[in-house]
């Protein structure tokens, strides 16, 4: 075997975002998460040519698996063990998880042999902002919710309360690369903290999480409406637990479409994901 599995350089993680995203967003997210992997970024080199990479990325009590990708014509020589073991060397004690292309059959099963099921399907849905008086339809219901702009320090306690909740851990850095890159907004009723949302200057909307599903639609409706407001944007998208079915049907009510479909892979499942949206595949 010629390959060599050694530490990205910055040029490789550079090289192979490059290759496989082609929006600047993503880009910048994926360089961000190789950064600041705690056991850094590894890569599968042949000739010193990238053909595979492992990212692993440390929230408070769990290991999220961002990337695992190996060129196809070098698949079958054990690359994708290789990578996740150095990735994964001394993670800890900690909850496994990642998102799955379902079509990557054999990224399930080299989940599953290390014990890590696919749990939950997550629908992409993505189409046109409806108009704002549909928005307002949406919203509608017995709750007034005040907003104001999400602070990670100010709110920190409620925020790593509901994170646990509803996806399983607390993330403290990730909301402060949340907030300095995209529009946090956090909702209270009668000063008493009960979610937050975040819109992105490409059209996302997410990670998005409620304490009661029943303002959960709510939220999401604001951020469609922020998406217009805030940026002028006429499109949004959006990854969805199909296990929230508030806001799946509220999405088809709003005329967005199922545009892709994950599988979300953890090794223990004991949270909520019925109150939650998530934001991108790279940081579920």
């Amino acid at each position: 075997m010629s390959e060599i599995v050694a530490r990205a350089t910055e040029d490789d993680v550079a090289e192979i975002a490059r290759r496989r995203w082609s929006d600047s967003e993503t880009r910048r997210l994926y360089l961000y998460l190789a950064s600041a992997a705690p056991n850094g970024a590894w890569v599968a080199r042949d000739e010193g040519t990238p053909v595979g990479i492992a990212i692993a990325h440390q929230l408070e009590t769990e290991w999220y698996l961002c990337d695992l990708f190996v060129e196809p014509s070098f698949r079958g020589r054990g690359l994708g063990g290789r990578l996740l073991a150095e990735a994964a060397r001394d993670a800890g004690d900690v909850t496994r998880s990642g998102l799955l292309d379902p079509a990557e059959l054999g990224g399930i099963a080299f989940f599953a042999r290390r014990r890590v099921a696919a749990r939950t399907p997550v629908l992409r849905f993505a189409g046109r902002i409806p108009k704002e008086e549909q928005l307002a339809a949406l919203a509608v219901g017995e709750h007034r919710f005040e907003t104001e702009p999400l602070d990670p320090i100010r709110h920190r306690f409620a925020l790593d309360a509901l994170d646990v909740e509803t996806r399983g851990s607390a993330r403290h850095a990730d909301q402060l690369y949340f907030v300095s890159n995209a529009h946090g907004s956090a909702f209270s009723i009668n000063g008493e903290f009960v979610g937050y949302a975040y819109v992105w200057p490409d059209g996302r909307i997410g990670p998005l999480a409620s304490f009661s599903p029943s303002y959960i639609v709510a939220f999401f409706a604001f951020g469609m409406m922020a998406l217009a407001r805030s940026h002028g944007a006429s499109w949004c998208s959006a990854l969805v637990p199909a296990v929230n079915v508030r806001v799946a049907r509220a999405a088809g009510d709003a005329g967005l479409k199922v545009q892709g479909v994950s599988l979300f892979a953890r090794d223990l499942d004991e949270i909520d994901m019925s109150r939650y949206v998530g934001y991108h595949s790279l940081l579920f």
